[in-house]
């Protein structure tokens, strides 16, 4: 059996990194003087922080989006009754597709497929 010890290394360190973020958090202390306390570096608890959510994503399979600019977001209206409908974004998942702007309600949201 091989062992990818990188791998494992990686993943003792994530682990290690959330656990400090977790209790800086439940400190209720600002970072600074969380990091000063525990004689951390400001800026390794923010790569930490950096990589443990880089992480989360992917577990969860989440991809991050840019934020596009107004005139980069393309302008498509549904017709919907007698009343149009301004998208703001599509989910398309093979031939069903579901469109969401800032009148969806949330309950509508929280069901997307």
């Amino acid at each position: 059996m091989i062992i990818n010890t990188t791998l494992a290394t990686r993943q003792i360190r994530l682990h290690e990194w959330a656990a400090i973020i977790k209790d800086c958090k439940a400190s209720g202390e600002k970072v600074d003087i969380y990091c000063e306390q525990h004689g951390l570096s400001r800026d390794a608890y923010y790569y930490w922080l950096r990589k443990v959510k880089e992480a989360a994503l992917k577990q969860a399979g989440f991809v991050e989006l840019p934020v596009l600019k107004p005139e980069q977001t393309p302008s498509k209206t549904v017709e919907r009754g007698s009343s149009a409908f301004e998208i703001q974004m599509i989910t398309k998942i093979k031939e069903i597709e579901f469109y969401v702007n800032e009148n969806s309600s949330l309950e509508r949201v929280s069901r997307m497929p």
